[in-house]
């Protein structure tokens, strides 16, 4: 084989140049099929966002259409109940002037002030027997100015006039108090002849339904008593033997009302104050540097788009605008694409700010009404002197007046407990002189749930709160319904109770009866709770077997008065404005939260709905819930459960289940889905479902609103 004939410089140049010519091309050749794929991927993209945005225009135009509808009932439901609540309070008014029973108007300031004067400088009416009956009326007259100020809108009623009904409950609770002293002096300056013929003390008890008084009176000085009960008002004290010796007497002033906790600064709600904003005013251009074209705003910077899809978003609007086709100069028109424009939505407003609340900034032995609520009202356990008693003279009584008319209060304050391994011997006048703790027994009110032992404090009159220390020695037997403790201070002091001791909830369920009646269960952290709802009232149905609740059990009320008394007897499902500083909850967009509560009562006739532990799982803008058609007075069963996510543009049904063992989004298989819950209810449910919803009535449906509001299921399960 010849040898291989050697290439000449020339010719090396030659195939180097046409191979670098051959690379150039196929590169050329390969930008241009990337280009073009590219080219042909972004039309294909455009083309389905139009498709997508046209839908999502078919979306808006409906949910448009449907909320505008559902905010038109909701509100047309709102006016005629506020015109009902107008004319109700008209007639209340009318019917108040009209009464002819002796009784002032408390929002008439002549005659209250008249009133109350006239009572002050009325001194025959000063017995115990007399203050009880006219102190009824007093109650009467703060619980009418109480209804007026949470009956009464905003709007309606000024602040300045708000603010003197306050006043006046204020002056109206002082006489109450005022008008008590002068009953218990009554009866001490009576204590010789009120005395116990076998101990030679006073021993007096008079109660009523709101007011208990007892006073034990040490007329004998008997050093060998060292205890006293009363067993008509459940209280019972030790004497220590200092006490025995002296002139005193022992006032145990029980009420089922609570007239000091307003008065504390930390029974309000703390709301933080957000900081302000400083806007910075925008510091002029130095005069070298360039103007602003006309029409440009001032500080506006000719920069390259932050975002790189601006363009691709400018074409898409074009493409909406000119029938959904892309604006490439280098393509033709297609005639075939429909023209398309984007929906105007439904205008939601902006969700609220959640509020922020500040944090108790007090003494540790200083109460937070905010976190614990008085249970079982106030009463006053007081050490008084002993006023001189009448002596008899022959055929004279001689009476030293007492002056000023008023109670003698006894300082008394236990001695500090000796460190342990610091005890001293002591003789028997050391001994005689102790003054130790004050050992009491207290039977519980019948009418409370003690869900837990209760804590006690008394009244700081100086700083205007309640506090806890000065108590020690704590017995609570629950079979019994007594609380044991000593304590080292007189005066005025409560019972308190967890205000969240039953948050958050494990559960809850609302079924309905029929047409304008359901029922709502709520499984708390301690009991459980039926709540019946018959048009605009409410009554509770369970628990029926604690006597604590026996006069709520049925009793038919408005909600707001149901909540009070449940509050009061120590049932509090009701959270508070703030009370997410207490218990963890499942923070949610509040407007998706108001919004379904709203529709939700809209349905009530015919939906069932109950708790989901999916809930935790979605977001805040997102609540999961489970519900169902229920026609039929009777519990539903597992599978007649559905699952539901809602959020303010949806009301979807979920395919999976409330037992699945993880979390989808995934939609149901051919079901709609609706921008709301009512539109989903009436338009996909039977025929009597709508019937129901139909002849649902607006004071029905604000009732289940209301507690389904005072409860706040949706977040505090």
């Amino acid at each position: 084989m010849p040898p291989k004939k050697k290439l000449t410089k020339a010719e090396k140049d030659k195939l180097r140049k046409e191979e670098q010519e051959r690379r150039e091309q196929e590169e050329e050749e390969e930008k241009a099929r990337i280009a073009e794929e590219e080219k042909r991927k972004k039309k294909e993209e455009k083309l389905l966002a139009v498709e997508r945005q046209k839908l999502e225009n078919e979306e808006r135009k409906h949910r448009k259409l449907e909320m505008t509808e559902l905010m038109e009932i909701i509100q047309n439901n709102k006016s005629t109940l506020q015109a009902n609540e107008e004319q109700r309070r008209k007639e209340s008014k009318w019917a108040r002037y009209m009464r002819c029973d002796g009784s002032p108007d408390p929002t008439i300031q002549g005659e209250i002030n008249t009133y109350i004067n006239l009572r002050l400088e009325n001194h025959e009416r000063d017995d115990a027997d007399d203050v009880f009956k006219d102190t009824q009326l007093d109650l009467a007259l703060i619980a009418e100015l109480n209804y007026l100020l949470a009956d009464t809108p905003q709007e309606d009623l000024v602040d300045s006039q708000r603010q003197l009904y306050r006043e006046t409950m204020g002056e109206l609770q002082h006489l109450i108090q005022l008008k008590l002293d002068a009953a218990s002096l009554h009866v001490l300056c009576d204590a010789s002849k009120l005395q116990d013929p076998e101990t030679s003390n006073l021993q007096y008890t008079l109660k009523n339904d709101y007011i208990t008084l007892c006073v034990w009176g040490n007329l004998s000085k008997n050093p060998r008593i060292k205890s006293f009960e009363f067993p008509e008002a459940g209280f019972g004290f030790d004497i220590p033997r200092v006490l025995t010796l002296s002139g005193c007497a022992m006032r145990y002033l029980h009420t089922n009302f609570d007239h000091y906790s307003i008065y504390s600064k930390a029974y309000y709600p703390r709301l933080k104050k957000k900081e302000e904003e400083v806007v910075e005013e925008p510091e002029a251009p130095p005069a070298d540097e360039e103007q602003p074209a006309e029409g440009e705003e001032v500080g506006e910077k000719k920069e390259v788009p932050e975002n790189p899809d601006k363009d691709d978003t400018m074409d898409l609007l074009a493409a909406l605008r000119n029938g959904g086709e892309p604006l490439e100069k280098e393509e033709e028109a297609k005639p075939e694409e429909e023209e398309a424009v984007i929906e105007e939505d439904f205008d939601d407003p902006k969700s609220p700010d959640p509020p922020e609340w500040e944090d108790f900034d007090e003494e540790d032995d200083v109460v937070d009404l905010r976190a614990y609520h008085v249970v079982g009202g106030v009463f006053c356990f007081d050490l008084l002197s002993l006023p001189p008693q009448p002596k008899v003279c022959k055929d004279w009584v001689i009476t030293q007046m007492v002056a000023p008319p008023r109670l003698d209060p006894m300082d008394y304050v236990a001695d500090p407990p000796v460190p342990p391994g610091q005890e001293k011997p002591k003789d028997k006048e050391d001994k005689r002189d102790e003054k130790p703790p004050i050992n009491v027994t207290l039977n519980l009110t019948t009418d409370v749930m003690y869900l837990e032992e209760p804590q006690i404090a008394r009244w700081d009159a100086k700083n205007q709160y309640w506090r806890t220390d000065g108590f020690s020695n704590f017995v609570f037997d629950e079979d019994n319904r007594t609380f044991k403790f000593s304590l080292s201070y007189f005066g005025t002091m409560c019972l308190l109770q967890d205000a969240h001791i039953n948050m958050p909830f494990q559960s809850w369920e609302m079924r309905p009866h029929k047409t304008n009646a359901c029922v709502i269960t709520i499984i708390a952290a301690i009991v459980e709770l039926e709540i019946e709802i018959k048009d605009g009232l409410c009554c509770l149905s369970q628990p029926s077997d604690k006597p604590e609740v026996a006069h709520i059990v049925k009793q038919w009320l408005a909600p707001r008065e149901l909540i009070e008394q449940l509050r009061v007897a120590g049932l509090n499902v009701f959270p508070q404005e703030d009370s997410s500083k207490y218990v963890t909850i499942q923070n949610k967009n509040s407007m998706v939260t108001d919004r379904l509560y709203e529709q939700m009562g809209l349905v009530a006739s015919t939906m069932a709905f109950s708790w989901s532990r999916w809930n935790s799982e979605v977001g805040e803008d997102s609540i999961v819930i489970q519900a169902s058609e229920a026609l039929r007075d009777e519990p539903l069963l597992e599978e007649d459960w559905g699952l539901f996510m809602v959020n303010k543009r949806r009301f979807i049904k979920l395919k999976m289940t409330e037992f699945d063992e993880e979390f989808s989004d995934e939609l149901a298989v051919d079901v709609q889905f609706k921008s709301n819950l009512y539109h989903y209810t009436r338009e996909l449910m039977s025929e009597t479902s709508k019937e129901r919803i139909q002849e649902s009535s607006i004071e029905f449906i604000d009732c289940v609103q209301q507690l389904l509001r005072a409860t706040q299921v949706l977040t505090y399960a």
